[in-house]
């Protein structure tokens, strides 16, 4: 019995030993395998050197990886495809709207940039064949066959190319009728169809006529213009500071070819000597437009009123991009234009003035008032029946108690101003002016001169406001 147990001994401790000898082994072998870095698939060549085909258009994008997924594999394709638009090539035709409009660089640049914007958000057909990864970057492959984008351009192109036509056609009509302002909406809306493809010549036929439609479409609005003209009912108006001008004078008939009276366009108008708020208005059935003045406070000797067709109205109409915009507005515009003559207003002075009762001619308020009327633009005359204004000063001075050794004077009265039919606009109580002097008729005359600083510091500039604000 001891030599069975010795003998089962000797077997479970040799077991023992290949146990632990495979586990090592097994250890061993694991730590070997994890000491190396697992690689996942190598960097494909289009990820450091961009693809050439005759057949394909290639777009490669990146990302940052951040831990949003779905986010930066979004970016790479959106980079993916602006850099295949990129590839895409714009040429100029000698014959193109662009063409027309080359020695604008700026314009230039700006309409590859947005045709290229444009054709990078029409892209289909596109398929991707690759992306890949590492620790900090994704990127994506996409290609497009050359032959099916040229497909999907050429007949969106010829359906850009009927809508414009139909515009343009339409507005050819509208303008034979005498709708101008139609005839220019429907003009200007011809170009927005046609906008990706303002570098090609886009040859058709009008009326058995072949022409490259960008540039007819720019020809027949040019010519539209320049057979607009806007006439003022009177070419100059003569008008005095302080004045209005009516609509009745500031009128504007706007004529095609010269005869034809224009309906509903829109005019806009500028006066030289400040901004208008009222400034913008549509011709009536008749084709005339009228706009008025509230005041002229101008210091010149003459200034313009002129009127033009507010062509963001049309714009605005038509809903065309910013690019058309930049075009369409380089067109010289109709324009009228009325010179309006500022008339110095004429201003009678009749002066009662009195220091202690003895009267002052010419009196001192009566010099102070005229120097500032000349200094302000008015014309002074002697004669009230030439003056558009009256001015009509009341002065007296009269003792007062004696102020220690100095004799005091004090002044009192009124300034009043007038139009000519005898409107008062003007009233001003002078009182509070006193002088002091050893000589009493010395101290009246301390008063006229504080009394003249105050009408030449301020009432005579409120009697101004006050002939403007009419």
């Amino acid at each position: 019995m001891r030599l069975i147990r010795r003998s089962n001994t000797k077997k479970g401790i040799s077991m023992r030993t290949k146990l632990f000898t495979i586990i090592g082994f097994s250890l061993l072998l694991g730590a070997c395998v994890g000491g190396k870095k697992v690689q996942g698939p190598p960097k494909p060549d289009w990820v450091t050197n961009r693809p050439t085909s005759q057949m394909y258009y290639y777009g490669i994008g990146a990302a940052r990886k951040t831990s949003n997924v779905s986010q930066y594999q979004q970016a790479a394709r959106q980079n993916a495809l602006a850099d295949m638009a990129n590839e895409i090539s714009i040429s100029i035709s000698s014959n193109s709207v662009i063409h027309a409009f080359e020695s604008n660089l700026n314009f230039r640049e700006d309409f590859t940039s947005t045709i290229r914007a444009q054709t990078q958000q029409d892209l289909e057909g596109y398929e991707q064949v690759g992306s890949w990864d590492d620790e900090n970057t994704y990127w994506v492959s996409y290609r497009l066959s050359k032959a099916h984008y040229q497909q999907l351009k050429e007949k969106k192109k010829s359906d850009a190319v009927t809508r414009s036509v139909d515009f343009f056609t339409s507005g050819i009509s509208a303008r034979q009728s005498g709708d101008v302002r139609l005839a220019l909406v429907q003009m200007v809306k011809a170009l927005e169809p046609i906008k990706p493809y303002f570098s090609e010549p886009l040859p058709v036929s009008i009326d058995g006529t072949e022409v490259y439609l960008g540039n007819e479409i720019f020809k027949e609005i040019s010519n539209t213009l320049a057979q607009i003209s806007l006439v003022p009912q009177m070419a100059e108006v003569s008008v005095k500071v302080g004045q209005a001008i009516p609509a009745s004078v500031l009128r504007f008939s706007a004529l095609f070819q010269n005869s034809t009276p224009i309906a509903s366009l829109p005019l806009e108008v500028t006066y030289s000597e400040k901004p208008l708020r009222n400034n913008k208005q549509r011709t009536n059935s008749n084709g005339n437009a009228s706009f008025d003045v509230d005041v002229v406070r101008s210091k010149k000797t003459f200034e313009s009123f002129s009127a033009t067709i507010n062509l963001n109205d049309i714009l605005t109409e038509a809903g065309t991009d910013p690019l058309i915009r930049r075009l369409v507005t380089r067109f010289n515009l109709p324009k009228g234009t009325i010179r309006i003559n500022v008339d110095k207003p004429v201003i009678y002075i009749l002066s009662n003035e009195t220091n202690l009762g003895d009267p002052l001619s010419p009196g001192p308020l009566e010099q102070s008032v005229k120097k500032k009327a000349v200094e302000m633009g008015y014309l002074v005359k002697s004669a009230p029946e030439e003056a558009d204004y009256v001015i009509r000063i009341i002065a007296a001075t009269s003792s007062r108690a004696q102020a220690g050794q100095f004799k005091v004077a004090s002044l009192e009265g009124t300034l009043r101003l007038e139009t000519s039919k005898g409107d008062q606009l003007y009233h001003k109580p002078l009182e509070g002016f006193q002088g002091r002097h050893f000589e009493l008729k010395q101290a009246g005359e301390e008063a006229f001169k504080e009394a003249k600083r105050k009408v030449e510091i301020s009432y005579f500039r409120e009697m101004h406001e006050a002939i403007t604000r009419r």
